[in-house]
This record gives structure tokens, C-alpha cells and sequence, in this order.
């Protein structure tokens, strides 16, 4: 696999959807929340974090199953189900689409990768390992935090 370029873009006025309500859905929400411009989580059942941020108006929560129209008005799609088919199937739809998409389950499905993020005030830094070694892109984000401590 190639490496991949780090770009900062400017998800102010983005729409970002997330399809699927679990763990993971939950710290990529928690990280990109101050950055995009509205989220909106499409999943039958989600982890309580989801619930509260969707009760308290930070994000909307759909509780429901997939519809391709959901993807209706999206710029960035994160699929987050856990069912390898389905992230197939949906991964399908944005690409016809030309959204950006990513899987959390399959690298290979993804356009771009979602970084450990850093930031204090406005300096903000993203680490990836091109999808290869997320322990170690764990680590080095969690040392850059300290370090902008």
C-alpha cells in the first residue's frame, strides 16, 4: 500500500454522515465534531454517547436502518456497521455517488484514512500509518498530546 497524503480540510460547512452507532463511530464523532459542519448518525441502535449528543442537539441521530437516500445532501460518509457486506454495499453507493468514503472494518474500501488527531487552540495535528500499524499511530498521537500540553 502507498502512503498517504496528509491534507487538512475545511469540514465547516460539510455535511457528514456516519452509518452505524457503535464505539467507533463514537471516538470519530468526538473527534471531528469541532470541525464539521453538521453530523448525522444513521443506525438502528447506538452506544449511549450517540444518543446524548443527538438529545442535546450536537449531532442528529436517526434511529433507523440504511436507506440509500440517507446519503441524499452527505459529503462524507463514515461506515461504521461492523457487517463486511453491508460496508461493501454502502461503499458501493457512495462511490457512484463520488462521496468520500470511509470503512472502518476494510482499509481497502476507504478513500482517505481518519487520523489520531492532536490539537491545542488552533494548532491541530493528524497522525496516520497509512492503515498499517494503528497501535503505533496511537502512540505517537498520544505523545504529540502531551507534547502540546
Amino acid at each position: 500500500m502507498g502512503l498517504y497524503f496528509p491534507m487538512f480540510v475545511d469540514l465547516s460547512e460539510k455535511n457528514v454522515l456516519f452509518i452505524g452507532g457503535g464505539k467507533i463511530a463514537v471516538r470519530r464523532i468526538i473527534s471531528m465534531y469541532e470541525f464539521a459542519g453538521s453530523i448525522t448518525v444513521v443506525s438502528p441502535e447506538a452506544e449511549p454517547e450517540i444518543i446524548k449528543l443527538g438529545n442535546a442537539g450536537y449531532i442528529t441521530y436517526l434511529r433507523k436502518r440504511f436507506d440509500e437516500t440517507d446519503l441524499d445532501g452527505a459529503d462524507i460518509v463514515m461506515i461504521n456497521t461492523g457487517h463486511q457486506g453491508t460496508d461493501i454495499r454502502i461503499a458501493g453507493m457512495c462511490r457512484r455517488r463520488h462521496l468520500m468514503v470511509n470503512v472502518a472494518s476494510d482499509q481497502t474500501l476507504c478513500d482517505f484514512f481518519f487520523p489520531g488527531i492532536a490539537r491545542k487552540d488552533s494548532i491541530v495535528v493528524g497522525v496516520t500509518a497509512s492503515g498499517e500499524d494503528h497501535a503505533k499511530a496511537a502512540e505517537i498521537t498520544s505523545r504529540i498530546r502531551e507534547m502540546l500540553k
